[in-house]
């Protein structure tokens, strides 16, 4: 991920912010924009497991396995 992709993602969350009076908001809106960025590179790890399954002549259940369970887990 790189850094317009991770702003992309600040600014869907809530737009650009200044630090606030209460820190709660703050910390709210951090996490609110770590969580998009787990779920985006979880689903980039999922998409890529599935595509070495189907690329392996669907020899390597391994990959669909274990996207399936990130899938599940996280």
């Amino acid at each position: 991920m790189n850094q317009n992709e991770i702003l992309k993602i600040a600014a869907e969350a809530g737009a650009f912010w200044e630090l606030s009076e209460t820190p709660e908001k703050d910390l709210a809106f951090l996490m609110r924009v770590v969580e998009r960025v787990a779920a985006y590179e979880r689903d980039r790890c999922i998409l890529m497991l599935e595509r070495l399954y189907e690329r392996s002549g669907e020899q390597y259940k391994q990959y669909l396995h274990a996207a399936k369970v990130l899938k599940g887990e996280i």
